[in-house]
């Protein structure tokens, strides 16, 4: 049975990293590398309970997944809120990046969508937020209002948002 939960686990990482893989280069096929943006949106893993709760253990693992499927993603820069939870779940990916996590206000996101798409022209960003900021993001990235708050249940969402210089963002829902 563990067998099985470990190649249905591998099988499903493979099958999001190659739909990753293939939605960037597709869009840079048609624009060209330095014209295409994107951004990786993620609610923070599995929270403990509490005023500003650290990640359990299932979430410490959800982290080190997230990391290992951005192991070969040419980042730029790591958002995340300041709380523990979203900062614990950012951390193993910006380490092996070697980048430091940039805080963001999450009553500021239009403002931080503007800055982004302006400041990362061209390149990759990991922003990890929550149930209610990573879709919220997501619309105000793509100038939509059609990705509703996530479910406090589910740690699963993980959205590959792309925008091309000329055409039409493009937005990938996954789960990892």
């Amino acid at each position: 049975m563990l067998q099985r939960l470990t190649l249905l686990l591998l099988t499903v990482t493979f099958l999001f990293l190659s739909s990753c893989t293939s939605a960037r280069k597709a869009a840079q096929e048609q624009f060209g590398d330095e014209k295409v943006t994107t951004f990786y949106l993620v609610r923070h893993a599995e929270k403990d309970f509490g005023d500003d709760p650290i990640l359990t253990p299932q979430g410490t693992e959800r982290a080190e997944r997230l990391k290992e499927i951005m192991k070969n993603v040419d980042l730029a820069a790591v958002y995340s809120t300041d709380t523990k939870r979203t900062q614990l779940t950012a951390k193993p990916t910006a380490d092996d990046h070697g980048l430091k996590i940039v805080s963001y206000r999450p009553t500021l996101l239009k403002e931080l969508s503007e800055k982004l798409r302006s400041l990362y022209r061209g390149k990759v960003v990991l922003i990890v937020g929550h149930s209610n900021t990573t879709p919220a993001m997501t619309n105000y990235l793509t100038d939509s209002n059609v990705h509703p708050r996530f479910s406090e249940l589910d740690y699963t969402n993980f959205y590959l948002v792309t925008l091309p210089r000329i055409g039409a963002p493009d937005v990938q829902k996954l789960r990892y």
